[in-house]
């Protein structure tokens, strides 16, 4: 299915709040034929109306001073009753980093002069699944809100009297090819008894101990299923290149949605670096699997004539019924452009936001997806939209790639355009993983869950 964009006529347009002040928007055209294309991309910008430096900007509030101090304890929280929102440090890094190395088995693969970084995170109602880079392991930590009583027990290498944060860890090991080091982690209950891990990671062969020992271009990739016990479950092929980066589960009907920002490596047609455009400029796509990576649903290629789409994350559905994936997009117009010209490429090159629905809605006769499948392209001059995750049915939580701040995304049924809202401000440590427990069924107060440095917070509306 491919994505199309045209400059003729006009076209609906998006909101940006912060603090209260909303941007006014221009439209920006695009051409009426394309209602007629299936699966067409309808690209809507928003322009920046904020000064420099605003005074929101220039005024830290108590979320800011949490984000930015170095001495913050765990539990340590910004509730007010007027309070939006509240931020809590939950573990520190060192107290982290400190627990991992006590599992003997997990130590071999750490650093011993550094501190790993935080390579993934997920979590469900009562875990939370931290993975590190160059470990082949998924460590599950206890939430504050997790019960014992309501603890699914089926965690691999538990030790309920131990009051370290760790819960237990599994070992990720796919038979007849050796450990696996995950870069991309979601969790999912397929029913209120149980839960699987998806994870997109590298291979590390039988026989090499150290992961780090491997060179970066001859790595083998590949998405894998496993339990809670780590049986492992199921597996796609394995490829010469990181094909799956954004990955998680559609909680309405447990299908899975990739980001796919590449398709094919074009290194291994001559094995000369002088392909590393080609690849750069190579379409990518968005596609839901069924659980088992059986068969897949739908497929949306990420690429026209003008420019070159390469989503690198994706949520399920969110802020107005739609999914959403987190997309770079590069005009094909830099191809042809001097490498000397860097005023070109900055410009060709940006990051934006595409919705689109996960299923068809419901109530109505069952189509193709070619039918019902079409993509909206929100371009917010304010945000570059980097991770993102679905904090619930309403809000859509977005880490902006360049400041590290946070923000989040509604869309009530009564509008025609999303809105953004202003969390952090890039005077606060910048985020770089984040996660929620999200489920559509769950009768469980929704939480986020994300990274700063190797500090891990929760985040919760109030």
């Amino acid at each position: 299915m491919q994505l199309t964009e045209s400059n003729d006529g006009a076209e609906p347009s998006c909101d940006i709040v912060d603090e209260n002040a909303t941007a006014k928007v221009k439209r920006r055209p695009f051409g009426s034929a394309l209602r007629s294309r299936l699966n067409n991309i309808v690209s809507m910008y928003v322009p920046s109306t904020s000064s420099p430096v605003s005074q929101a900007e220039a005024e830290v509030d108590e979320h800011t001073e949490l984000l930015s101090s170095t001495d913050a304890k765990p539990d340590q929280s910004t509730n007010k009753s007027d309070d939006l929102y509240s931020i809590r440090l939950i573990y520190t890094g060192d107290v982290l980093i400190k627990c991992i190395r006590n599992e003997a088995n997990a130590s071999s693969f750490l650093p011993k002069e550094q501190s790993p970084e935080v390579a993934a995170v997920a979590a469900d109602s009562h875990t939370i699944y931290l993975c590190l880079d160059h470990v082949p392991y998924v460590f599950l930590l206890k939430t504050p809100e997790a019960d014992s009583v309501h603890t699914v027990n089926e965690c691999a290498n538990r030790d309920t009297a131990d009051p370290s944060p760790i819960r237990g860890f599994i070992h990720l090991t796919v038979p007849g090819i050796g450990d696996l080091v995950p870069r991309e982690l979601c969790v999912h209950a397929p029913t209120s008894e149980t839960r699987v891990l998806y994870t997109v990671g590298w291979v590390l062969p039988t026989g090499v101990e150290k992961s780090s020992s491997v060179d970066l271009r001859k790595r083998q990739w590949l998405l894998a299923k496993f339990s809670l016990t780590g049986q492992f479950l199921a597996r796609t092929r394995i490829y010469s290149y990181q094909r799956y980066s954004g990955i998680t589960v559609d909680s309405t009907d447990g299908k899975l949605l990739l980001a796919c920002p590449i398709l094919s490596n074009s290194h291994n047609v001559n094995g000369h670096e002088v392909t590393k455009e080609t690849v750069e400029n190579s379409a990518g796509q968005l596609c839901k699997l069924t659980p088992g990576f059986e068969r897949r649903v739908f497929s949306v290629t990420m690429g026209n004539d003008l420019a070159v789409y390469r989503p690198d994350y994706v949520s399920q559905e969110s802020a107005g019924r739609c999914c959403w994936a987190s997309v770079q997009r590069t005009s094909r117009a830099n191809e042809n452009s001097s490498d000397n010209n860097q005023d070109s490429a900055k410009v060709a090159v940006s990051r934006r936001l595409f919705a689109f629905p996960g299923r068809q809605l419901e109530g109505t006769d069952k189509r193709s997806p070619r039918e019902w499948l079409h993509v909206m392209s929100w371009d917010f001059a304010d945000l570059n939209p980097g991770r993102i995750s679905t904090f619930d049915a309403d809000r859509l939580l977005v880490v902006d790639a360049t400041t590290g701040t946070l923000s989040y995304i509604t869309w009530p049924d009564n509008r025609d355009k999303p809105t953004l809202h202003r969390v952090t401000r890039p005077k606060s440590r910048p985020i770089r993983l984040i996660c929620t427990n999200h489920h559509v069924k769950a009768a469980y107060p929704p939480v986020a869950y994300f990274v700063s440095g190797l500090d891990l917070y929760s985040f919760q509306f109030n």
